[in-house]
Order: structure tokens, then sequence, then C-alpha cells
């Protein structure tokens, strides 16, 4: 399914991640206008434009200088290598479209270098120049020189530092600038923000350093894997004191190195310094090597467009608006904070992914889950978007506490895999995470896992997406087929497996509970507890009759409603759960409507007149005139108030003809007295005809225990006497008005 895909994030919000993708030909075509290589350079290798020189030659100022050796110094496979490790190299790769560096933006990538002779190292570089750019070997990293020449004399070729550019430098080994070591350098190396004014060549001298960051020990060159994030934010947060004058936030630029921020307090810049072409520049790497070597490989590497800043005034949804560079709005965010809270400025920023590495991340904790996948976005028509939210006014712009109503309106990609027309197939979640720094809570921790919970509230396929905040800002990702998630349970309380006259009013009562999760589960990778909120029940409702009233309490719904009897016949009773992820659960449970009939009853009574301590018999017969079987039949009998029940019982006589002769069989009947009121379970009788000769006797024995307070008139005699009165009933509605029969035992 293609379509807009309009994201209103009601405080939306999804998450980060970055790893894993599918492996693609390295001849494949450039198919992205941003720089989005996660887990690995295998795909889009096209979109780079490769630079590398060596011009040294041996000399007496550089003995040990050995001819180049392959590759060349610039190469791309499943991993960027500026430089081979050979002496004297410089490379740059530049990403071929401009990038938005005017505006906020975030680059993670990874990188590797090895082996640990320690020369000289990288950079991340923005630039002005073209894509052509490149600077010297040696200390001057590929994109500087100095201005006393320590980076170009010798037998070091003739290339300047790249004009128009800002580097963040990551030294791996200082040999000291112009005669004398780097400032804040012990030697060991350094990262570093480097940019000249005024169009000059870059620099690496300290009248060109912004920012340094030093290392007592050796740190970048160990062939370990290490991760680098860099910001660049219009509007300072409270922490960047920096970046602030005279009460004003400016511009400020952030790094993060392996889970450390090396300047918290922000590095003051403006992009717009660098002659940016409507707001943007290149954006890459350089390397070099000197008489020292390093094989400088960038593993992955993304580049997103940053957030947008709002203060949020409680209940009032705010709209965040993002849009392409034709002008369109791509997604709009909206965010509300709850009733009660403070004012909160809050910065929402949207990271694209593609689905693999988005993945990766969510399945560090919740195997089998996918992260969904958002159709026509810029500039990749088809990404996993996570979200994070800071708030940039906060100490450390730690959003906290903080309680808003999240959400996010899409359309999803059909690369998402979920089946648009089963609503029980998605399974979503909506993932909470926090990496560990607070300014970027999306970026992944040095270990353990990025997302700990999942606070989804409701769902609804290409319509909306809704969760909490759960007390802070955080990272945020919605996903499917999210494992630790289970279906709403149902409780049928009425109707259960029973029989209703027909037009009978009978009230229907059951209850949808919201899901519970499952316990960690080793198999599953879960944490060591339980992680929720999970999603609530969000509807509950009947299959037929009607419901009259849903009530939502702690742990669902408890509804109430009507159970449909107009027809005779056996009927499923199904109630559907549906979950605020669309996740659907029933249950049925199945009654029988019985059409009215017609009961007779007839009442015989022997043994008196009786004296005190005597006894009396009653014979009573019922018989169902029809037309339709009578269910549930009961015969109840009020007794005299001067007698006692003694015993009670009978059979329930069926006939029919079978094989042309009459061919009977007996139910007993049971009779019980609770008091002075007997109860006969009679059970179903069958219509009485001349081939079924069907109906039920039973005898009730009473023993007398006074003289009887009632008269009677015999023969114009008044006596004293005993008035039984027996009644037939069944679950059928009777069309016999009067269904009972009455009997006197006189003194």
């Amino acid at each position: 399914m293609k379509g807009r895909k309009n994201l209103v994030l009601t405080l939306t919000i999804l998450t980060l991640a970055f790893a894993g993708s599918t492996t693609a030909s390295a001849q494949s075509a450039c198919d992205s206008t941003v720089p989005d290589y996660s887990p690995d350079f295998s795909v889009n290798q096209s979109c780079l434009t490769l630079n590398g020189v060596n011009n040294a030659t041996p000399s007496t100022a550089y003995p040990s200088f050995q001819q180049p050796v392959a590759p060349p110094p610039s190469s791309v496979s499943n991993v960027l290598r500026l430089t081979p490790a050979s002496q004297y190299w410089a490379g740059s790769a530049w990403f071929q479209t401009p990038q938005p560096v005017g505006s906020p933006f975030t680059t993670t990538f990874t990188f590797q270098l090895s082996p640990d002779d320690g020369a000289d190292g990288i950079a991340f570089v923005i630039q002005n120049s073209g894509l052509s750019a490149l600077g010297p070997e040696g200390c001057g990293e590929g994109f500087a020189d100095d201005i006393n020449g320590g980076c170009l004399s010798g037998a070091l070729g003739p290339q300047t530092g790249i004009i128009d550019s800002i580097a963040v430098r990551f030294n791996t080994h200082s040999e000291g600038v112009g005669g004398a070591t780097q400032t804040n350098d012990p030697g060991v190396g350094n990262v570093s923000i480097q940019s000249c004014p005024d169009e000059q060549a870059n620099s690496i001298t300290a009248a060109c350093q912004l920012a340094v960051y030093p290392f007592s020990q050796f740190v970048l060159q160990d062939g370990n894997v290490h991760t680098a994030t860099i910001t660049y934010s219009l509007n300072a947060s409270s922490s960047q004191t920096s970046c602030t004058i005279n009460n004003t936030a400016g511009p400020c630029l952030d790094v993060i190195l392996d889970g450390t921020d090396l300047f918290p307090t922000g590095v003051p810049f403006d992009m717009t310094t660098l002659g940016l072409t409507s707001g943007a520049a290149y954006v890459g790497f350089t390397g070099a090597t000197g008489a020292d070597i390093d094989n400088q490989d960038i593993l992955s590497w993304t580049f997103t467009p940053q957030g947008q800043t709002q203060t949020l005034q409680p209940g009032v949804p705010a709209t965040y608006n993002f849009q392409n560079s034709q002008g369109q709005t791509e997604y709009t965010y909206q965010a509300t904070l709850n009733g009660g809270s403070q004012p909160t400025t809050t910065t929402v920023t949207p990271i694209y992914m593609t689905p693999a590495a988005c993945d990766a991340l969510v399945q560090a904790t919740y195997k089998g889950a996918h992260c969904f996948v958002y159709t026509n976005l810029a500039p990749n028509p088809d990404s996993a978007v996570m979200f994070e939210v800071t708030c940039p006014n906060l100490p450390s712009e730690q959003c906290n506490p903080f309680s808003a109503n999240l959400g996010t309106s899409f359309t999803l990609s059909s690369e998402s895999g979920v089946n648009m027309y089963n609503p029980t197939d998605p399974f979503p979640g909506w993932l909470k995470g926090f990496g560990g720094v607070y300014a970027h809570p999306c970026t992944p921790p040095q270990s353990g896992t990025l997302f700990q919970s999942d606070q989804v509230s409701s769902f609804s396929i290409d319509t909306v997406m809704r969760g909490g905040s759960g007390g802070t800002g955080s990272c945020w990702v919605a996903t499917y087929a999210q494992p630790d998630e289970t279906l709403p349970a149902i409780t049928i309380t009425s109707p259960t497996n029973t029989i209703y006259a027909q037009n009978a009013m009978v009230t229907a009562s059951y209850s949808c509970s919201n899901p519970s999760s499952s316990q960690p589960n080793i198999s599953n990778n879960l944490p060591s507890g339980p992680v929720g909120p999970y999603l609530t029940a969000a509807s509950c409702t009947q299959s037929s009759g009607t419901q009259s009233s849903c009530t939502q309490g702690a742990t669902g719904l408890s509804c109430t409603g009507t159970v449909n009897t107009s027809q005779p016949g056996t009927f499923p009773f199904t109630v559907t759960a549906t979950d605020s992820g669309l996740n659907q659960n029933s249950q049925t449970a199945t009654y029988t409507v019985v059409a009215p009939t017609n009961l007779q009853i007839a009442n015989v009574g022997a043994g008196g007149p009786v004296a005190n301590g005597g006894y009396i018999t009653y014979a009573i017969v019922v018989a169902d005139l029809g037309p339709a079987n009578a269910d549930g039949v009961v015969v109840t009998d009020l007794l005299p108030s001067n007698t006692t029940f003694v015993s009670g019982s009978g059979s329930n006589v069926t006939c029919g003809i079978v094989n042309k002769k009459l061919s009977c069989s007996t139910t007993p009947i049971q009779c019980s007295a609770i008091g002075n009121a007997v109860s006969c379970n009679v059970g179903m009788l069958a219509p009485l005809s001349l081939s079924g000769l069907n109906g039920g006797a039973m005898t009730i024995k009473v023993q007398v225990t006074a003289q009887p307070a009632t008269t009677c008139v015999v023969r114009g005699k008044v006596n004293p006497c005993t008035i039984n009165t027996a009644t037939v009933s069944a679950i059928n509605s009777d069309t016999n008005s009067n269904p009972s029969s009455t009997v006197d035992t006189t003194w």
C-alpha cells in the first residue's frame, strides 16, 4: 500500500535504532537522497564520491617511506575504507546529495581503526567546496593543513586544507603542530572540532580549534568498533551554556563518543558561515596516514534532519509540521500535555532508518517484533521512523516528570509486511527506550538494550497509534508482531448453555479483560521482569441482541445487554474483545429458545378423612398438549399448613410407536421439600398425542399434624378439610392461563 504518511503525534514519538540491513549488490544504483548506511555500506555505494592521493616519495625527511600498495586509498565494499594501512595516504568520501545542515540534524557512524600503529585519524566533515575536496596526508587527517606548514613540508603532497568546512576530528596520533604540541593534547590523541573563519583552508592549529576533548590513553586505534553521534541544534539547551550569550541560546554542536558526551556544555557554531547553498552542504569523511599507518574504516553511517521545538501548554495540542525540500508536509506531530502539567518546551526528533536496522534494535528486547515502515517519506520513500523526545530547557534535557498523551497517525508501506485485511495481524507495540543520554535518548547504550517497555494504548491500521509518555521524554518506535502481547480474555456470565422461553427478557452479562503480558521467558529474550503497561481492552461487543452498557474498570470492560429470544432454536452468543492494538479474541456460549406450549395438570388426594398423625397421598399427573416440547417442567405443590412432607417421587413416561408397537421409557422424578413447598423436577415433556402417550406422574405423601383450619362444603354440609394446590411450569411460556389443580380432603 502506497500513500502519504501523515504522522500526527499526540505527543507523537516513536523511537530510534540503527543496525541490521539487507545486503544488495555493490553495483546497485543510488536510490537514496540521505546517507543511510546501516548496518553497513553494502547498498547505495554509487551515492558516494571517493577521492584519494599519495604524492610522497622517499627522502631524507621520510627515510621509512614505503611505496603505495593496493587497494587504492578510498574504497567501499561492506565498509567505507578511507585509507589502507599504508604510508602517506589521504582519502575522502562525500555523499553526492547536499544535506540540509543549516537546520538541526543528527548523524551517527561507527568506525574501526586497525592495526594499532595509530596514525593519523579520521574526520567527519561538512564542506561547501565540492565533491573532489581533499586535504593533505598525515596530521591533516585529509581535511586540514596547519598555518606553519607542519602538514605540508618535506615529501608530503601539495594539498591544502578544505575551505568552507568544519570537521569533527578523531585524532589518533599527535606529533605536534608547527613544532609544538597541539593545544590540550597530551600526545596520544583527541577529538577536536576545527573550522577556520573567512573561507580560509581548514587547519588543525589551535587558532581554528573550536573545542577539544583530550585522551589520557590510547582509545580510538585499539581495533574496536566505536560509535560517534554528532548533533547540531539551532537553540542551545539549558545545559549547553557555552552556546548561550546574554541569555540567548544560539546554534550548538555536540559529540557523543561511545556513549560519553564529550562536550556537554555545547560547542557554539553557526553552519551558515560555511556559505551554504539553500542551507545545504556536502557531508562525508576524510582520513589520512603518515609514517605510521592504519586501516581507517567507516562501518555504518546515518544522517537525519533533526526535530522541532515548541512549548507545550497543558491540555492544548501542539502540532509539529515537517516538510520536504518541495515545501510539502511529509507528516505532522501533535503533542498534548495532560491536564495539571506545567508548560514544557519539548523537541521531537524523527530518525529515519532502514526496516532491518530498526528491527535489530527492537529485537534485542522483543524477538520477532518488527518496526512499522512508513510510506512516501523524503528523501527515502519507505523508512522505519523512530522518534526521540527531549526537553532542551530542563537540566540535562531530562523530561521528568513529563505526563503526555502520545500518538502518531500514518499510512503504512507495504514493506511493513502487515496484513491490511486482517485486523488481528499487527499485534502492535509502542516501545519506549532510553540509551542513557537525556539529550539523545535514542543513542544505543554501550551495553544492554535500548527499549525497555511497551506503552501502546490504541492502534488502528493506517489511522492512529497512541501511547503514554510514561513520565519522561525518551526514545519511541511503533512495532508490530509484538511477541509478548496476549489476547484479551473474555468471560460470559449470561447466557451460558441455557434454555429460555421465546420472547423472554434475558440480560446478557460479560466482560473483556485487559491483555496480560507473558512472564519473562528466556526463549523470548525478555527482560528479567515484566515490562509494560500493555494493550488495554478497547471494545467488548456481542454478536446478537443489543448491548446496553460497557463500563471501563481497572481490569478491563464489564458489559451488559439483551439476549435475542425472538425465535425458537439453538443459537450462539459470541463476545468479541478488541484490544487497543486491534488484536481480537472471541468466545461463544450456546443457548436455546423454546416456543410456547400448553401444560395440563391433575391433582387427586387419597387417604382422608384422617385423624392427627394420619397420612394423605396426593397423586399428580402432568402432560404437554403442545405444540412444542416443554423444557424444564417443574411441579410445585404447596402443602396444607396442617401437614408435613413425608416423601415424593414419580416417573416421566415417554412413549412412541416403534416397529408398529408402543414402546415406553421412564425417567425417575425426584421431589424435595423446603418447608411446606414441594418441588418435583419432571424434566422435558414431549407433546401428548395418540401415538405418544407422554406425561409425568408422581405421588406426594404427607402426614396430618393438626385439625385443618379451613372448611369445605360437601353435599350441603360444612366440614373441616385440607386444600392442596399443585402447579406446573416450564421454561416455555404457557398458553394455559391456569396451569394448576386443587384437591380437597374432608374430615
